[in-house]
C-alpha cells in the first residue's frame, strides 16, 4: 500500500511542477507561490479534519510548537525562492539543483542530529553534484563563476540553491522533533505560517492592495487553470508522501518521491519543448544513481 502511495505522490509532484511552470510564465512568482501554498494548507487541514487527528494538538509541548514555528519560517523562505527559481530557469536544471536538498540535509543531519554518513551517501553526493553540473549549459556554468550572479539573467540558479538550502534546514528542524503527532496536524500549522508569509510578501511587493487585485485580474482564465491544477497536484502529492512515510520505509519512499524530477523532465519535453543535450542526459543518469545510493542500507 505504502509503495503505491509513494508512486502516486511522485506522479502528482512531477505533474504539479510542469503545471506550475506553465502557469508561472504569465504571472508573478510570489502570487503563484501564495496560491499554491494556500491550496497545500487546505489539503493538510482537510486531511487532518477528515481523519480526526487534530485532537493530537494537546500532545504538542512548547518544543513542538517552537519546531513548527521555526520550520514554518524557514520553509516560507524556501518556497519564495522556489518559485523565483522555477520561473527563471529550465525545468531540468532547476530540478537538478533542487536535488541538492538531499546533500544539504545529510550534512545538517550529521551536524545537528548526529546521523551517520555512509560511504554510499558520500558516493551519492558526488554523483548528484556531478550530475547537476553536467545538466547545466555554458551560460549557466559561467554564471556560477560570476561574482555578480544576483545581477545576471542566471540569478534563478542562486534562488534555486537557496530554496534547496532552506528546505533542508526546515527538514532537519522537523526531524529533530520526535513528538508523536500526525504530520498533517503539524503541517497544517506550519503552512499557516508559510501562507501568511507569502501573501504578506506579495502585499509588500505589490503594495497597495489595489495593485494585487489588478495583478490577479490581469491573469487569464487559462493561466489560473494551470496554477490551480498545479497547486492541487502538489497538495495531493505532499499529503500522500507523508502517509507513505508513516506506513513504509522512509529511505525507499523518499527515493521514489525524488524520482518526480524524471516525470517532470519527460513532461517538459512534451509540453514545454525543452530538450536535453547528450551531456545533460548523462548528468540525469548520474543524478538518478546518486539519489538511489542514498536509499541503500546504512
Amino acid at each position: 500500500m505504502w509503495l503505491f502511495l509513494a508512486v502516486i505522490s511522485t506522479l502528482c509532484i512531477g505533474v504539479s511542477t510542469i503545471l506550475s511552470k506553465i502557469g508561472i510564465k504569465h504571472t508573478d512568482a510570489c502570487l503563484t507561490g501564495a496560491v499554491t501554498n494556500t491550496v497545500l494548507l487546505a489539503a493538510f487541514a482537510g486531511t487532518a479534519l477528515a481523519t480526526g487527528v487534530f485532537s493530537q494538538t494537546v500532545d504538542m509541548g512548547w518544543q513542538s510548537w517552537l519546531s513548527v514555528a521555526a520550520s514554518g519560517v524557514v520553509l516560507s523562505v524556501s518556497w519564495a525562492f522556489y518559485f523565483l527559481g522555477l520561473k527563471g530557469g529550465s525545468i531540468s536544471v532547476f530540478l537538478a539543483i533542487q536535488s541538492l536538498t538531499i546533500v544539504f540535509s545529510m550534512i545538517l543531519c550529521r551536524i545537528y542530529i548526529k546521523e551517520t554518513i555512509t560511504v554510499w551517501m558520500l558516493a551519492g553526493t558526488g554523483l548528484i553534484i556531478a550530475g547537476t553540473l553536467l545538466m547545466m549549459d555554458k551560460e549557466e556554468l559561467s554564471a556560477l563563476k560570476n561574482k555578480n550572479i544576483l545581477k545576471s539573467d542566471q540569478r534563478w540558479i542562486l534562488f534555486s540553491a537557496l530554496s534547496a538550502v532552506c528546505a533542508s534546514i526546515s527538514y532537519v528542524i522537523v526531524k529533530a522533533d520526535t513528538t508523536p503527532v500526525d504530520t498533517n496536524v503539524t503541517s497544517t500549522f506550519r503552512y499557516i505560517i508559510v501562507v501568511a508569509f507569502l501573501w504578506m510578501l506579495l502585499f509588500i511587493k505589490r503594495k497597495p492592495a489595489s495593485s494585487i487585485k489588478d495583478t490577479m485580474n490581469e491573469i487569464v482564465g487559462k493561466t489560473w487553470t494551470f496554477i490551480l491544477l498545479g497547486a492541487a497536484a502538489s497538495g495531493a502529492g505532499h499529503v500522500l508522501v507523508y502517509k507513505a512515510l508513516f506506513l513504509g520505509k522512509a529511505a525507499v519512499v523518499m527515493t521514489i518521491y525524488r524520482m518526480g524530477m524524471v516525470v517532470s523532465i519527460v513532461l517538459s519535453r512534451l509540453f514545454l519543448k525543452e530538450k536535453l543535450r547528450k551531456k545533460a542526459w548523462c548528468g540525469l543518469g548520474l543524478l538518478i544513481l546518486g539519489v538511489v545510493l542514498f536509499a541503500l542500507p546504512r
